[in-house]
């Protein structure tokens, strides 16, 4: 969990040189969910989802999901001054953006426990509120071997706008058993 928030200060660092403004993390929640626990972390949503799956490659296996919601997503877009109109500019955006932070997290886990990993290009898929578990669960499978990671993170633009996406990381238990003592 210290490593994933790590991760998520290298992001807003990485996104304040992209946007040319000041973002921080404000808040970062993780809760390790094993598996066949309950998914009570996910927050509810409503609207329709902007959700970045990244596939997670080398030593450690697992894929990650950045969830926006529509208001989130135009916080973005207000940040960097991208009109709604422009929806492909706007989805390429969005993809950099989980190239920004779900890469700060890999590089922060692959720094911190001595493991070659990387993400891929990310895929964005544009859905339901209401369709969001059962999306995520048909991609995580039944996967015993790997254990879900809920983050629910804050950041905030200069000193006004705010944003909260969820991030979901299913990963290989692998992971912990490189975790040090």
């Amino acid at each position: 969990m210290k490593i994933m928030g790590a991760g998520f200060e290298r992001a807003a660092r990485s996104f304040s040189t992209l946007i040319n403004k000041n973002v921080r993390v404000t808040k970062c929640n993780s809760v390790r969910i094993r598996p066949g626990a309950s998914w009570s972390a996910f927050a509810e949503e409503s609207g329709h989802l902007y959700v970045l799956v990244t596939q997670i490659i080398g030593d450690v296996s697992g894929k990650s999901f950045l969830i926006f919601n529509d208001d989130e997503s135009q916080e973005i877009f207000k940040a960097v001054n991208l009109r709604r109109s422009n929806d492909a500019l706007n989805e390429a955006f969005l993809m950099e953006i989980d190239n920004i932070i779900s890469a700060s997290v890999i590089a922060e886990m692959a720094n911190a426990l001595s493991l070659e990993i990387y993400g891929d290009v990310p895929a964005l898929v544009r859905m339901p509120a209401g369709e969001l578990r059962s999306f995520v669960s048909k991609e995580l499978g039944n996967d015993s071997s790997s254990s879900v990671i809920f983050c629910n993170t804050s950041f905030k633009f200069d000193e006004c706008d705010t944003i909260h996406p969820q991030f979901v990381w299913s990963l290989s238990n692998r992971i912990f058993d490189a975790i040090p003592v």
